[in-house]
Formats: structure tokens, C-alpha cells, sequence
């Protein structure tokens, strides 16, 4: 083969990529919500090659859910998103399939997802993606990475998989209401005292239920941001770095509280 033929390969090949095209979910913030809750389920028991294929599979069932919300959302956009509907969907079973045969119980959490991903999707068919509900839902389905990671990790079911599933959730929705009073709900004072009484409610409940100061202190920073910054002009990319610190801060917290 000529030097000429490989370069018109290699011209080949590069365009193909670029025209792919990649789909991937616009909701910066639900990476957080991906990795975080099962990163704390993966540090508080010993890591496993089971817990890597667990969090590739729950990484692609993630990507797939977007596609089938954009075809729900809209049916002219079946063409266009089916392929990676499948794409993804069929990543995230190969891999899912190891932890699935050494863990059979991971389909309990799978039959748990089930009714989630239809919440999403009934709002994604009427227009509502962005209710309070549908939020929470979506929340606390990507918080179940906590109890799955955390299941895989310790061979067994307990308590601590739920309250670690419980923190994230709290924290996450926590989120939700800053992001709406800085963005789409900034104008609104009754929006911003719902936000500013929510966080404060979790401050005092996560105390009451961990009696640690520590943990308490987890969420301390979410209290302070969400009073602190009511008003000011940040630009969404601000927005999206200090939830990444505070998520950070977050995690390490809640890691160091269950070890």
C-alpha cells in the first residue's frame, strides 16, 4: 500500500468520526450525580474488578436513557436517536453481565429502576422534564449506584447501602433547588425561601439521623451557597464549578463518615 493510499485512510477514517455525531446527555450536573453516590458505595467496601464492569454497565445504561427520553419527548426523533439507543443499551448489558451472574440480587435494584425510568419518560412525553418530581425521581434513581456499588463491594444488603442512597438524594436535590433559584426561578422570592428552608431542613435532618458532626458538615457548604448566592450574576459555567467543588467536598465527607 502506497503512503498516499494510508493518508486517504487515515482522511477516511477521522471524517467518519467526526460526522458520528456522539449522543450524550446535556444535563451537566447528572455526572455528578452518576459517578458521586458510586464512588461513595465503591470506596466504603474493598474495590473489585466486579465494581469497574458494574460502573461501565451502569455508565452506558445512563447514556441509553437519553436517547429513549429524546424518542419519547418526540417521535420525529426516532430516526436520529434509535441507533444509539441500541448502541448503548447493548455496551451497558455486556458489561453488565459479569456482576449480574456473580450478584443475581442487582436485578432487584434493576426492577426498582423500571418504575423511575417511566416517571421520566411520562414527563418527557408531556413537556414537564423540568417538575420538581420528575427531578427527584431521576435523582434518586441515579443514587441507587450507592447501593449497587456498595452491594457488590460487601456481597450483602444493609443499612448502610440505604442511608448512603438516602445522603446522596438529599444532597443532589439540594442541587436542584440552587440551580432553578439561580437560573429559571431567580426572580422568584418564594422559589429562593423553598430553597434556602429546604437546605437548612436537611442540615438539621441529617444531624438528627447521624448524630456526626462531621457529616453534618457535608451539607454546611450547600446551606451557605444557596443563601450566599441568591442574586448574584453567576454564568452557568460558575454555577456548574462550584457544584463540582461542592460535590467533591461532598463525597470525600460522606466517604470518610461510613469508613
Amino acid at each position: 500500500m502506497h503512503i498516499t493510499d494510508t493518508e486517504n485512510l487515515l482522511r477516511y477514517a477521522v471524517h467518519e468520526v467526526s460526522v458520528m455525531n456522539l449522543v450524550l446527555p446535556k444535563e451537566h450536573g447528572a455526572w455528578a450525580m452518576l459517578i458521586v453516590p458510586f464512588a461513595v458505595g465503591a470506596a466504603v467496601y474493598e474495590l473489585n474488578w466486579l465494581q469497574v464492569t458494574l460502573f461501565l454497565g451502569w455508565f452506558f445504561l445512563y447514556l441509553s436513557s437519553y436517547p429513549l427520553l429524546m424518542i419519547s419527548r418526540n417521535q420525529r426523533n426516532a430516526v436520529q436517536y434509535s441507533k444509539w439507543l441500541v448502541i448503548y443499551g447493548a455496551i451497558a448489558v455486556a458489561f453488565l453481565i459479569a456482576p449480574l451472574i456473580y450478584y443475581p440480587g442487582l436485578l432487584w435494584l434493576g426492577a426498582v429502576l423500571l418504575p423511575v425510568l417511566s416517571v421520566n419518560v411520562y414527563f418527557a412525553r408531556t413537556n414537564g422534564e423540568r417538575n420538581l418530581f420528575n427531578d427527584f425521581t431521576a435523582i434518586a434513581g441515579l443514587s441507587l449506584g450507592a447501593v449497587a456499588s456498595g452491594y457488590v463491594g460487601s456481597g450483602s444488603w444493609h443499612t448502610q447501602l440505604i442511608l448512603a442512597w438516602l445522603y446522596c438524594v438529599l444532597f443532589f436535590m439540594g442541587s436542584v433547588f440552587f440551580v432553578k433559584t439561580m437560573i429559571r426561578e431567580r426572580g422568584s422570592p418564594c422559589f429562593h425561601h423553598l430553597s434556602w428552608g429546604y437546605h437548612a431542613a436537611v442540615v438539621m435532618l441529617v444531624f438528627f439521623l447521624s448524630e456526626s458532626w462531621a457529616l453534618t458538615l457535608a451539607y454546611l457548604p450547600s446551606l451557605v451557597r444557596s443563601i450566599g448566592c441568591t442574586g448574584s450574576a453567576m454564568t452557568p459555567l460558575q454555577i456548574g464549578k462550584l457544584e463540582i467543588a461542592n460535590s467533591m467536598f461532598f463525597m470525600i465527607l460522606l466517604i470518610k463518615y461510613f469508613n
